[in-house]
Parts: C-alpha cells; structure tokens; sequence
C-alpha cells in the first residue's frame, strides 16, 4: 500500500512537472547576452546592456578587471566574464537595462533564476571621503520593468541580501502590472539602511524569464529543462583573455591609500572568508533529533568546531542563527529554529564561552539555501549558521 502511495506521488510530481515545462516554455523571454560576456573593461556595461546608472556616475564594470585594479578576483560563473555593480555613499548605484525579445504579459508572473555573488574587495574612490575605500557591504539585486530603455515603471522582484562570496543561484519572483518592454537590473541598498552604504553585487548567468502561476509554488520550486536561446548577433560576442596583473592602483601623491584587509582568512563550517563584521559562515553538520531541539551525537565534532573557533577569535560577538526546512509550517519554523539555536548557544556556554558573545536567533524557514522538494535540499536548509556581529576592539 506504501509503495503505491509513493508511486502514485511520483507519477503526479512527474506529469505535474511536464506539465508546467510544456507551458511555460511558450512565453519563455530571452535576455541578450546572458552571461555579459564582453572584452573585461573598467566602467563600459557588457554588450546588449545598456548602462542605467546615474548621470555623471561610472557605469558597471565587466569582471574579471584585466588590470586588477579592483581587486576584483573572482572567476566567472558561466563562461569568461560577468557583470560587477556597486552602491555608493553619495546615494547612487549603477544599474543596466535592455529591451526584452518579447513584451512581458500583464498579470502573468515571471521566474528569472540568476548567479550572485559579492566580491570581498572592491576597491575604488570614493566621491563623498575622496578617498580610495573598499565598496563591500552586502546589497541585493532588483529587477524593474519599463516602456522604454532605462524606464522603472514598475518594481518586479528583488533579491535577498547577497553575503555569499561564492556564486549562488538566486530565484527571483516578477510580477509585472503591465505588458512592459524593457527590463532593469539594479544594485541597491538592504531594505533597512540610515545611511547609503558602500557595496558591490557580481552578476552572471541570468536564465531565460519563464512563466509561471502566480498562486502555484510548485512553480517556483520546479527545475526546469535549460532553454536554448534563438539566434542571436549576442551570441558571437568574442572575449579576450583575461591577462595577469599588471600593475596597482595608482594615485595622486599625498592620498592615503587604505590597505586590503588584513583580517585572517578563517573556516568554519562550510565557509572559507575574511574573518570581519557581516560575515556568515554555514555550518551544515549540526543535526537534531526529528521535530526537536536535541542535538544529534553526530552533531558533537561541528560544535567542538564552533567552540575552537570562538576560543581563537576571543574578541567577536556572534549571532547563531537556526533555519529550518521549508516543509514545515510558518509558526512551528520559527519556533523550532529559536529553540536548536538556543540549544547551540547553551552548548558552547558549557565550554567557558559567555552568554554575552552569543546571541541565538531562529530565522524558521524565511531564508532557504535551495528551493528543491527533495531529502537533500531540505537537510541544507536545517542548518546553523554563524554571523560575526562585532569585533571588539582589544587594543
């Protein structure tokens, strides 16, 4: 009886899928140069993309930079190049925009699946110090729709805030009001700010919008078949290589130049980064016990990490965050990630680590890692993560 049940699931799931494949691939919208592939260059968009910044501003750059004068060391997601964009202290950001190869539709949603990520250094001068700064405080990505090129008619979808430092696909959500003909790719700022802030956004493979039920999840958790875009001039875009670094910013004589950070590259978990204020790492290895918030015996070598790692950086304050698996409810999410991060945090209190350096905060299942109905993207999705707060100084 089980086994049929399951199967009988299965099939639904399966034809269920085929369903939605054959749809949406009909009113599929293509973008021009996807994978912003173009010659690496300082302040020029890659070809297809329009720059839509502000006047008098430096449109975005295609990365990797060739003379290494940002500092920018990424390797591109898909293929040899991609798109940097960065928010300003002076309340600008940069932005690009193209015209759709087909109109959107008015009340039908959209699906855009899009490679993110934000480099660790960007360097460059600021307008409002006119001082050279780092422009790497977390931002996120927003998508507008309009009549005409650089046209925001309308706000379709936003993004997360982007912290990782490693490519991730995102999945944005778009609701266009109106058959709009142009699209807008913008950087901007964390929806809670005082002050504008410093920040970059590194964009690359950006799939074709595909159509989806505005009301049906289903669709925003299906993969679908990767769709294979008509011909187009876009396409035979030649790229040339990325050389070696040549050379250092230079500046004029007397400005202080701020140095790369000298923070330690630290690990924890599943994340190698710069040990610094705003940094997440993942640790995906702590489990609990079905529906509770006692740990697992497996758990123990994950938290012996935790505990190591705030003995040796004695000086942070830390946010342990709780997630849970997007198959529960709202309500009992929350909960249940509150309670295992308070769990975690009663953990390392046991090993001389004090209350006042840790604070626990359950997140339910708002931010999941991955959007697939399966065993595997549900375990990533339990997870526990570390958030550095605050630095104290020592000195």
């Amino acid at each position: 009886m089980l086994h049929s049940l399951r199967l009988l699931f299965f099939v639904y799931f399966t034809l269920a899928a085929g369903a939605l494949t054959a749809q949406n691939e009909e009113g599929l919208i293509f973008l021009r140069n996807p994978s912003f592939e173009d010659m690496p260059r300082n302040s020029s968009p890659p070809r297809g993309w329009t720059n839509c910044g502000a006047p008098g501003e430096t449109p975005p750059d295609v990365h990797p930079d060739p003379e290494f004068l940002f500092r920018v060391g990424m390797k591109a997601q898909h293929e040899n190049t991609f798109l940097g964009m960065v928010t300003r202290d002076t309340e600008t950001w940069e932005s690009v925009g193209q015209q759709l190869s087909q109109p959107f539709v008015a009340g039908q949603c959209y699906r855009l699946d899009i490679h993110l990520a934000r480099s660790l250094t960007y360097l460059s001068m600021s307008r409002m110090t006119r001082q050279p700064t780092n422009y790497v405080t977390p931002v996120r990505l927003r998508v507008w729709g309009g009549y005409s090129i650089c046209d925001r008619a309308q706000l379709l979808g936003s993004s997360g805030l982007v912290s990782n430092s490693n490519w991730r696909q995102y999945r944005l959500k778009l609701s266009p009001e109106d058959d709009f003909t142009h699209i807008i790719l913008e950087v901007y700022y964390p929806e809670a700010i005082l002050l504008a802030t410093n920040g970059n956004i590194l964009v690359d493979n950006a799939r074709p919008l595909v159509p989806i039920d505005c009301e049906d999840e289903r669709d925003m958790l299906t993969d679908f078949p990767v769709a294979i875009a008509p011909s187009n001039p876009e396409k035979n875009i030649v790229t040339t290589p990325v050389p070696k670094p040549k050379k250092v910013p230079s500046y004029p004589p007397n400005t202080f130049v701020p140095k790369l950070p000298e923070e330690p590259i630290v690990r924890l978990g599943q994340t190698e980064a710069i040990l610094k204020e705003g940094e997440v790492f993942t640790v995906e290895n702590i489990s609990f016990k079905t529906n509770s918030a006692e740990l697992e015996g497996a758990s123990e070598q994950a938290l012996q990490e935790i505990v190591e790692f705030m003995k040796d950086n004695d000086n942070v304050i830390v946010e342990i965050g709780g997630h849970a698996s997007r198959m529960a409810t709202d309500f009992y999410a929350s909960d249940l990630s509150s309670d295992r991060a308070k769990t975690v945090v009663s953990y390392l209190k046991r090993y001389d680590i004090g209350f006042e350096r840790l604070l626990p905060k359950g997140y339910g299942k708002s931010r999941p890692v991955c959007l697939d109905d399966t065993v595997d993207c549900n375990r990533r999705n339990q997870r526990v993560e570390v958030k550095i707060l605050k630095i104290r100084n020592t000195k």
